[in-house]
């Protein structure tokens, strides 16, 4: 125990706790409200040598929010199954709707130990990083995130039609739980900055990415059986190397949210002819679709 924390934390770096606490456990009333102000103090939460079912992870992150069901969701990834081995740039899930995953979590079923890795950047910290007048100029900025087929590297459209799941925020916006300001743009998502034209915009985000992912910046975890990680996808981005020879790697995924993907765009229906455009990279075929629809 910590000050007035009924947990035992120790530091990572450069952010987040590991939590010494057996989560096969019920928390009381009271060590869930500490959970919760520590979540959102630290962003990210490691706990180690865990067995906890599904239903007590559920429980366990329904301390800090709304916990989004398994209806439309995976609640198991795998490197040789859902959501696949390939690599993940940088990014924070469904940045590019109006309302983002609160925060995610993974927990190890079956892994070899320490092989696998994923890594946490910091969108608060990257703030505090900036030169002074950089941080001044994207401040009075907007950026325009958009949802992508390439998740592996970054290839994004600079404009997609109306239809197309798409979000426009501060580039810099406060943190809706702690009011902190947090750099919201991310490698996968972010398609444009303010009114930039596109080359000048692109220039100004590398400039961004290069604080914002730089290794002081960035915790990488490496995966053992039994580990937890909770971690805020607001004030976090995660991304993953390539898992192709990485197997088992077997993970539960539980997310803080109060709606999915679904939810959010009933409209994206991968039978619709411009969404399968979308999907098979087909720029030309959208270049038509945007002039159809202007």
């Amino acid at each position: 125990m910590q000050g007035n924390s009924p947990f035992e934390t120790k530091a990572l770096e450069p952010f987040g706790v590991e939590v010494v606490r057996d989560l096969s456990v019920p928390m009381s009333e009271g060590e869930g409200e500490a959970l919760r102000d520590l979540f959102y103090r630290e962003k990210l939460l490691l706990f180690r040598n865990q067995s906890i079912t599904e239903d007590q992870h559920a429980a366990l992150l329904a301390h800090i929010g709304p916990v989004l069901g398994s209806r439309g969701e995976y609640r198991e990834i795998s490197s040789d199954g859902n959501l696949g081995a390939g690599p993940l740039c940088w990014h924070s899930d469904l940045s590019f709707t109006p309302e983002p995953f609160k925060g995610l979590s993974l927990y190890a079923l079956e892994v070899n130990p320490g092989q696998s890795a994923t890594r946490f950047a910091s969108a608060t910290r990257a703030v505090t990083l900036l030169p002074n007048a950089l941080r001044a100029r994207v401040a009075e900025m907007d950026a325009v995130a958009l949802i992508s087929p390439v998740q592996s590297h970054r290839q994004l459209a600079y404009t997609l039609p109306p239809f197309f799941p798409q979000q426009t925020r501060p580039a810099i916006l406060p943190h809706p739980e702690t009011g902190e300001p947090v750099l919201y743009v991310s490698q996968m998502q972010t398609a444009r900055i303010g009114g930039l034209p596109q080359e000048e915009g692109e220039n100004l985000l590398e400039e961004l990415f290069s604080t914002l992912y730089a290794p002081e910046n960035v915790y990488e975890h490496r995966w053992h059986d039994g580990d937890l990680v909770i971690w805020d996808n607001i004030a976090l981005q995660h991304s993953r190397p390539d898992l192709t020879t990485h197997t088992p790697r077997r993970l539960r995924r539980i997310a803080l949210a109060a709606k999915s993907f679904f939810d959010l765009c009933p409209q994206f229906d991968l039978n619709d002819p411009r969404v399968a455009a979308w999907a098979r990279g087909d720029i030309h075929a959208l270049d038509e679709i945007a002039e159809e629809a202007g």
